[in-house]
């Protein structure tokens, strides 16, 4: 009786030797980014005004000229608060 529970014994110790011990996988964390879309103002997207020379003097184009540059400065402005909001500044 002890010399099965002996060759038992050296049978389960034979069998543990025989299995490689688990190795243990280790979640990796990734950082994946996320694009997030802001919100643009009415303000900033509403048409700036355009100005036409009602008659065909010279007087005449350059008031419309000078509107022009002013209502192109405006809008210039806007594009540029647009994009300071897609690179996240205030």
């Amino acid at each position: 009786m002890i010399a099965c529970l002996a060759l038992f014994a050296l049978f389960a110790l034979a069998g543990c030797k025989t299995t490689e011990p688990q190795r243990v996988v280790v979640p990796e964390i990734v950082t994946v980014p996320v694009r997030e879309y802001v919100p643009v103002p009415d303000e900033l997207t509403r048409a700036c005004p355009e100005q036409r020379a009602e008659q065909r003097t010279v007087e005449a184009v350059v008031q419309a000229y000078n509107a022009n540059i002013v209502a192109l400065r405006q809008c210039n402005r806007q594009l540029r608060l647009i994009r300071a909001l897609e690179a996240g500044e205030p």
